[in-house]
Order: C-alpha cells, then sequence, then structure tokens
C-alpha cells in the first residue's frame, strides 16, 4: 500500500479527535534552554525599507492557529507589513484536495482576516501539501490573487529605493524525496545571475536545526554550500513547530526557524542557537540597504527575541 496514503489516512483519522496540534498546544518545553540574550528592536522608519512576516506550519484550523493570527493581525496593524512568507506545510494533515477544498475557507481566508492582513502571501511547499493536491496550491491564485505560488519552486523580487530583495522558494520535499538534479540546477543558475543585494532563501525543511527532526541531510548537502557561494544572507524555513535562530560558524548565512504557526512541539538550543522557543509564534522581518533585523513574537504577539543580519 502507498506510503503516503497510509500518513494521510492515519492523519486524517487524529484529526477527527480534533486538531492534532491544539491537543499539545501550550505544553511543549525548550530542552536546555539558555537565557535570552540582550537584543535590541529595530524600527529604522526614517529610511527606506521592506517588511513582512514570516509563518510557518500553521494549517491545523484550530484554537491554537487562530491565536497566532490573531497576533499577526496586532503586529500588522502596528507595524504594516507588505506581504507574509509561508515556509511551508500550509493545510494539515495534507493539503488541500482541489481549488474548491473548504480549507481555503476554513483554515485561511477566514483566519487570516482584518485589512492589515490583507496582503500577499508567498508560499512554499511543505511536506503535508504533498500528500493531496499540489497543483491545486498553485492555481489557486486565480481564484484569490492574495495567494502567490507560481510553481512549486520560484523566485520573486522586492525593491525599495533603489535596493533589490530576491527571494528564492524551494520545493524542499522534492528535493528530499525525489531526483533533486533539476532542481538544484536551476536554483544555481538562479542564483549565480541574481545582481539582487539581498538573497533570501525560503524552504521548508532546515539546513540548521535543533528541534525534533534536526537538520535535513539533503539541505546540507545540496543546498547550503550554494548558499555559502553565492552570498545568500538568510535562510527562511519551518517544518520544526517551534521558532529559532541559528547561526553555525561553518555558514555565511544566518538560519531562521518559524514553525510555530499551528502547532508545537519540544525543542532545545544547541551548539550555535541564537535563541529558541516553542508553544507558538511567527516572526517579523525588516530589510534596509544595510540590516535584515528579524523578530521572533509569541502568540500574544510579544517579541521574544531580535537578531539584526549585516549586509556583507
Amino acid at each position: 500500500m502507498n506510503r503516503r496514503f497510509i500518513i494521510i489516512s492515519l492523519m486524517i483519522v487524529l484529526s477527527g479527535c480534533g486538531s492534532m496540534f491544539d491537543m499539545f498546544g501550550g505544553e511543549d518545553k525548550v530542552k536546555n534552554a539558555q537565557p535570552v540574550p540582550k537584543f535590541k528592536i529595530e524600527t529604522y522608519n526614517s529610511i527606506p525599507q521592506t517588511r513582512f512576516l514570516i509563518l510557518g506550519d500553521w494549517g491545523a484550523g484550530g484554537k491554537f492557529q487562530r491565536q497566532v493570527a490573531d497576533a499577526m493581525l496586532q503586529k500588522a496593524k502596528s507595524d504594516k507589513p507588505e506581504f507574509i512568507v509561508s515556509v511551508g506545510d500550509n493545510f494539515y494533515p495534507g493539503g488541500v484536495n482541489s481549488t474548491d477544498d473548504k480549507q481555503w475557507k476554513t483554515k485561511f481566508e477566514n483566519i487570516y482576516t482584518g485589512d492589515a492582513l490583507a496582503i500577499p502571501w508567498y508560499v512554499a511547499l511543505g511536506n503535508h501539501d504533498y500528500l493531496l493536491n499540489v497543483d491545486a496550491q498553485i492555481d489557486y491564485h486565480s481564484i484569490n490573487p492574495r495567494w502567490n505560488m507560481p510553481a512549486r519552486y520560484y523566485t520573486f523580487e522586492k525593491i525599495f529605493g533603489g535596493v533589490s530583495v530576491e527571494f528564492f522558494v524551494l520545493d524542499t520535499d522534492a528535493l528530499k524525496n525525489y531526483d533533486p538534479t533539476e532542481q538544484v540546477a536551476w536554483f544555481k543558475k538562479v542564483l549565480s545571475a541574481s545582481k539582487a543585494r539581498w538573497k533570501i532563501v525560503v524552504g521548508h525543511h532546515p539546513i540548521r536545526s535543533y528541534g525534533s527532526h534536526g537538520e535535513e541531510r539533503v539541505m546540507v548537502k545540496s543546498i547550503k554550500p550554494l548558499l555559502d557561494q553565492y552570498g545568500v544572507q538568510v535562510f527562511l524555513c519551518g517544518h520544526e513547530h517551534d521558532l529559532q535562530c541559528i547561526k553555525n560558524p561553518a555558514d555565511k548565512f544566518t538560519c531562521v526557524v518559524s514553525g510555530g504557526g499551528g502547532g508545537s512541539r519540544n525543542t532545545s538550543y544547541g551548539d550555535h542557537t541564537l535563541f529558541a522557543a516553542t508553544n507558538g509564534g511567527f516572526c517579523a522581518a525588516i530589510i534596509t540597504k544595510d540590516n535584515f533585523h528579524i523578530q521572533w513574537l509569541n502568540r500574544k504577539a510579544e517579541v521574544m527575541f531580535a537578531h539584526t543580519v549585516a549586509h556583507f
């Protein structure tokens, strides 16, 4: 019997008991937790910038997801982000069946409401999204232009004050489970051709993580060297149902994990952790000509940590 069919059948049974993520919300721990370093919340209000939110692992459809969405709305009202980056696992337990699937309403449109969140979403695929109809997530843009996924992997660009920021959105589940050759070749081609001042890579599976899944081998082997070679400054990911900031000295880039949109798991501090938290949340980012400023927020819209990556 098909492995994915077995997995999704089990998930559907579990989801019949209520959100499998809500059952564990608010109970998870950060192992080996350390004091949060001193940090400064930047606004950069007087200089050109672009602002956005980063959310992952969100489409559970329960109380937990709504709490994070409410916190996002609160943050968006004050900070006025221009767009949202979703790092995958958009619909639990197994993606959507079609562009008419009721989950578009119950887990997306009816949850991320309010004028401040009526902004474009740029969306990556996660492993759960692959259990049903991946192409429906690509096609949904024709029904709701707020949702942007032109292909399974793609790029998009933002320009402010003459500064270009290019985002490279990967399909990491395909990298992990299928032949990665074609996508890696595409990724190398677009990275090498980019003239953007800031290069930001988005994917579901982490390169660095001290959460329950840990590092993804194919990401370390196939993707990390290209990030270092072509001057990528930040890698955004999820998969772990937690929040992390990691700066491994073997990497030129900083790894930002934002997987707390729909549930939580235990996480931990590792040798190169700057910050780790669980029990829900998201990230907010500001990019200026010279700095990439990231904030990690909880379900009450409180900033738990902030870190700035200087341009290099």
